[in-house]
């Protein structure tokens, strides 16, 4: 990847957006939070008479957002817009003056659109297929919001969607840092958004977290109130903020995210977690815990976690055990993967005016661990803060804010190397089984045997026999496991084989892993949600639950393997597979970890069946990528785990490396939401980028690995994409699709997988010639010998995110050099 477009900068908020439970807008919420405002109330939106909670931090009226775009929009993505549109709008952001592809979105969430598709299962249980309707699922799709704030903002930079439950809203702040520092963006778009949705509220109330009244954070601890909101911020490039005379509100200047490994809802009572998080990120910014004069806590109001973090924040200050400490959850509830983008809002307000918000519900008689500020604000100026958010899975994301620039400590510039690979597909699992199957032509497309599919009109598939899971997985623990984490352990127990790389209290710290994913636990959402449209909410599983969070998967993981590293999911649909794998490599780059897994993986069950099926998108036969007469696609599921290291750790344990992880870039077509542009001009942009970022040029490319997948809108748009950027014959064009089926967004690292084989030996994959291909697709779908040239694998999503990604052979001779400088 070509350092020369890092820029070691302070990255400056210029603007901030907020809608939550104490009103609309930036003022109306700071005065509120300021005052000791309480927004918790009795829910009214929803029925939840049957829990032990009637109090949530409920939003009244939903602003209404003067860019409008088509469709109807869910709850979560009308929030969404107005934040942003708040945001832009006080950052006086001109944004036709920029490159469209150098401002991008970042968004976290852990709800989103839910209850669409709650309405659409429960619509199915009473009616059957034909009452689901297919609108509905366009709306469900946790990449919804950032989808429509692409095209309403028209930006067209990278987008990624992160679903690390409670940490979510902090985790897109922290990415969206890194994309501008590394020179991927100027702007970027930031924060997050979540519903109040019965699923959750009937989760938290199984597991007995509630608090029966509004709650109260590091005094009372007897339970959290759920919240709801969105909040962004518009974070830039120091010099781009000053060079516009931008108004600068304060700075991001670090974050970091850590794993638990400790257990699937609780945290480390230690904190030990916690305290890395926060040590890490304030060692990005060159600074030391005395230099801190406030902390922002994550402060649920839960026994556990009030107490975790507590300790926590005590071992972090003991040498300044004065350091003022709030929760604005006890203002606004628990808004779940927004909590961690409001919070920082606060703490960038808070540095504007030097007030220290307060804890509201503190009883005068408790006496709280640590100098709680108690229910009235605080004057104090301020210059470093320190936001926290915890999350579900052991997820841990500290971010530091400043008032002034502090330029952010040197880091290194490793080079990255792919060690080790675990495919778990319908084709075998481990890399010689994959590779074997695709070299002999083998299918496993094939009518379902082992998923009853009775609501979809065609019964093909790619399916997984669990029972080869299982062979990776101990017993006992897969015992806690859903369909989407035993493939997600099973496939990272391969890759680690395949690397010959051991997991120690010695190393743990220094190894993290990205979990990317599109259908998410979609069968104990289904569980879950049958549960309360049938029986009702007041009977939900507490043992399901916390497999009903899309980061479920990865901290099981997490916990089974002892990884105690970075740790984030990634769910911008089908492009989240490449993006973790891209996400993994930049931490490694930096040295946020010497050795990280990119682990995707995708589930196949009746209801996802369904819903492709009730939006006309399944074939009834097979898969055939760019033919002008779309086939539709089949559904497969699996799992992929890529092992990332830097390559001095591969070195120094005699690693054999696979391949070399040479650039990557992500763009956006900004054309429709659940749409996609058919020019395949922001396609065939994140080819020139990934390109650009290598050092490469397009005739270096022997192979792409396509993600058609028999569906007119992706399959014209990358024929296009391919023959814009390159001559004809001059690359394979190589695609999965017919063989593992659509894996959502596993398929772009069983390509990965396969092109590590390509840049070696110069094999790759054939796609079936097309009986009548796409205009410009047939000169690239001809054999050809890319040895020794770099492959190009690239992804896509509905709504128009497109990743792509560079891989290259690392020779013996590169191999001798390496060693003689190591």
């Amino acid at each position: 990847m070509s350092p020369n477009k890092r820029r070691e900068v302070s990255v400056a908020v210029t603007g901030v957006g907020i809608t939550c439970a104490l009103g609309n807008g930036v003022e109306q919420v700071w005065r509120a939070v300021r005052d000791g405002v309480s927004g918790i109330g009795k829910t009214r939106r929803l029925d939840v008479s049957a829990l032990s909670c009637q109090y949530s931090g409920e939003v009244q009226s939903v602003p209404v957002n003067g860019r409008r775009i088509t469709g109807r929009q869910d709850r979560a993505t009308r929030l969404a817009l107005a934040a942003v549109d708040e945001a832009v709008s006080s950052a006086h952001l001109s944004l036709p003056e920029f490159d469209p592809y150098r401002v991008g979105v970042a968004v976290g969430t852990s709800v989103g659109g839910l209850d669409q598709g709650e309405r659409f299962h429960w619509d199915v249980l009473e009616g059957g297929a034909a009452a689901g309707r297919p609108g509905q699922l366009t709306n469900y799709a946790l990449y919804t919001s950032a989808d429509a704030i692409s095209v309403a903002f028209r930006l067209q930079g990278p987008k990624v969607v992160i679903s690390n439950a409670c940490a979510a809203g902090a985790n897109s702040i922290g990415y969206a840092v890194d994309t501008i520092r590394e020179g991927r963006a100027d702007v970027m778009v930031a924060g997050g958004v979540d519903v109040l949705d019965i699923l959750s509220l009937a989760g938290f109330d199984s597991l007995n977290a509630l608090d029966p009244e509004p709650c109260a954070p590091y005094s009372r601890s007897t339970g959290l109130n759920l919240g709801e909101g969105a909040a962004f911020l518009v974070l830039e490039a120091e010099s781009v903020a000053r060079r516009r005379q931008a108004p600068v509100l304060g700075y991001v200047l670090g974050y970091a995210l850590t794993s638990d490994a400790y257990h699937a809802t609780a945290p480390d009572p230690a904190g030990s977690g916690a305290s890395r998080a926060m040590r890490r990120g304030l060692a990005q910014a060159s600074l030391t815990p005395d230099q801190v004069d406030y902390v922002n806590g994550h402060g649920t109001g839960t026994p556990t976690n009030d107490k975790a973090e507590a300790k926590a924040v005590a071992d972090l200050f003991a040498d300044s055990p004065s350091t003022p400490m709030s929760s604005t959850k006890s203002q606004v509830g628990h808004m779940l993967g927004a909590a961690g983008a409001m919070e920082a809002a606060t703490c960038v307000l808070a540095l504007r005016d030097g007030v220290i918000p307060p804890t509201v519900n503190v009883d005068d008689a408790s006496r709280p661990p640590r100098d709680i500020v108690a229910n009235t604000s605080r004057p104090q100026a301020l210059d470093v803060v320190v936001s926290n958010s915890f999350a579900f899975g052991g997820n841990n994301c500290s971010l530091v804010l400043g008032r002034r620039p502090i330029p952010p400590a040197l880091v290194p510039d490793h080079r990255v190397v792919i060690t080790g690979a675990g495919p778990v597909t319908a084709l075998g699992s481990g890399r010689q089984a994959l590779v074997d199957a695709l070299k002999a032509g083998t299918s496993a497309i094939g009518e379902a045997r082992l998923t009853d599919l009775p609501l979809s009109r065609t019964q093909r598939a790619a399916e997984i026999d669990s029972a080869e899971c299982r062979r990776h997985v101990d017993p006992a623990y897969a015992r806690r496991l859903d369909q989407i984490g035993l493939l997600t352990l099973a496939a990272s127990r391969i890759a680690l084989s395949d690397a010959g790389l051991r997991i120690t209290k010695a190393n743990a710290e220094r190894v993290g892993l990205i979990f990317g994913t599109f259908s998410g636990p979609i069968q104990t959402v289904a569980q879950l949600s049958e549960t309360i449209g049938t029986v009702g909410p007041h009977r939900v599983n507490p043992r399901l639950f916390p497999n009903s969070v899309m980061n479920a998967a990865a901290g099981h993981a997490c916990l089974a393997l002892q990884i105690r590293g970075p740790l984030s999911t990634l769910a911008t649909g089908c492009a989240s597979g490449l993006s973790g794998l891209a996400y993994a490599a930049d931490l490694v780059r930096r040295g946020e970890a010497d050795v990280m897994l990119a682990v995707s993986a995708d589930e196949l069950t009746p209801l996802l069946h369904c819903g492709f099926d009730r939006m006309g998108l399944l074939s009834e036969t097979t898969i055939r990528p760019y033919d002008q007469a779309p086939s539709g696609m089949v559904l497969g599921a699996g799992s992929t785990a890529l092992v990332v290291e830097s390559l001095d750790h591969a070195l120094s344990r005699g690693a054999t490396i696979l391949a070399e992880i040479r650039g990557h870039a992500v763009t956006s077509d900004a054309y429709r939401v659940a749409g996609n542009d058919p020019s395949g001009r922001a396609w065939a942009e994140s080819f020139h980028r990934a390109l650009a970022d290598a050092g490469l040029s397009a005739g270096d490319i022997g192979t792409v690995y396509g993600d058609a997948r028999g569906t007119a809108p992706f399959d014209l748009a990358e024929a296009r994409a391919v023959a814009e950027v390159f001559q004809p014959g001059s690359v394979q064009l190589s695609n999965l699709s017919p063989y593992v089926g659509h894996v959502h967004s596993t398929t772009s690292l069983m390509s990965t997988v396969c092109a590590t084989e390509t840049v070696r030996t110069g094999w790759s994959p054939q796609t079936p010639a097309p009986a009548h291909p796409v205009e410009g697709v047939a000169e690239f779908l001809r054999p050809r010998d890319g040895a020794g040239a770099p492959c190009l694998i690239t992804a896509a999503n509905w709504g128009g995110t497109y990743v792509s990604l560079i891989l290259a052979a690392f020779h013996d001779t590169q191999l001798s050099d390496a060693r003689e400088g190591a």
